[in-house]
């Protein structure tokens, strides 16, 4: 079984970025697993004609496979100029996905997390993205200020940086950081194709600040992770959906777990929503133009 999922992968990688690319991939990747990287020292892969820095193996397999081979998220194939915001950009792993699926993007990401930044701008730079990608150190909100940004002691990169003091893994030990939160909408100036939104708890307070502002209105597509949080978040993810339906999104999600660890229980537990202004336009192109 597991030689077959290792097939499966390797085909949907030959899909993405070719053949010889898959190959020249692998052989990194048994590298970096032979030589795991330690003392604060990057990995490095190359993915395509890009190359993509990591600090650790084991978090790297986890981000690939959910973006790459599960389609978390989903973009097109797209040769025209689109613009993209990308909230939560961790250490770059989203944004890696949509400089392959559309190479001219221009995209602003939003990440406050310092340590991951750190290894998102180290990306960015080594790939010559600074031009048309550009990164904020906020986190998002319905108003500015000042709050404290908690992500876990012994992966400081990981992508479950919050503004709750929670962890999802009770035996966690949380650090935090003083950040400054902000508003979206100020920073959306002209169309988006796609607004992508992975901010571990903080969905209701950027979908409502942007339809108050009416800048939702300039969203072409949304794709965003929810998290319903026993102690902290306990909004349905039904009133997500009102909020988009209500300003002209048609909707789709997909729960990231088996029902039968959440039917009957209150407890953690993750969608993705997908939301789209028209069945006519894709990522903000015209279905036509899909490959």
């Amino acid at each position: 079984m597991k030689l077959l999922r290792h097939l499966e992968y390797f085909r949907r990688l030959r899909q993405i970025i070719g053949f010889k690319a898959s190959l020249i991939f692998v052989f990194m990747h048994l590298f970096n697993k032979l030589n795991p990287p330690s003392n604060g020292r990057l990995a490095r892969i190359l993915v395509g004609p890009y190359v993509f820095y990591f600090p650790s193996i084991d978090y790297f397999v986890v981000l690939f496979t959910e973006i790459f081979f599960k389609e978390t998220y989903y973009l097109t194939i797209i040769d025209d100029e689109i613009n993209i915001i990308d909230c939560g950009a961790n250490i770059g792993m989203s944004l890696l996905y949509i400089k392959i699926r559309a190479p001219r993007s221009k995209v602003l990401c939003f990440e406050p997390n310092p340590d991951a930044r750190v290894v998102l701008e180290k990306n960015i730079i080594a790939n010559n993205w600074t031009r048309e990608v550009k990164v904020l150190p906020y986190a998002l909100g319905l108003k500015k200020g000042v709050v404290d940004f908690f992500i876990d002691k012994k992966e400081s990169t990981g992508s479950g940086g919050s503004l709750m003091n929670k962890a999802k893994n009770t035996s966690s030990v949380l650090k935090s950081y003083k950040v400054e939160i902000n508003t979206l909408s100020q920073y959306i100036d002209g169309q988006i194709a796609l607004l992508k939104i992975d901010i571990e708890g903080a969905e209701f307070d950027v979908l409502e600040e942007l339809i108050t502002t009416k800048k939702i209105d300039s969203v072409n597509e949304i794709q965003l992770e929810y998290h319903y949080i026993p102690e902290a978040q306990q909004r349905p993810v039904s009133e997500i959906l009102k909020l988009l339906e209500s300003n002209g999104f048609k909707t789709y999600i997909k729960s990231n777990s088996a029902p039968h660890t959440i039917v009957g229980k209150d407890i953690w537990h993750t969608y993705m929503v997908f939301a789209w202004r028209n069945s006519s336009t894709i990522n903000g192109m015209h279905a036509s133009t899909r490959k």
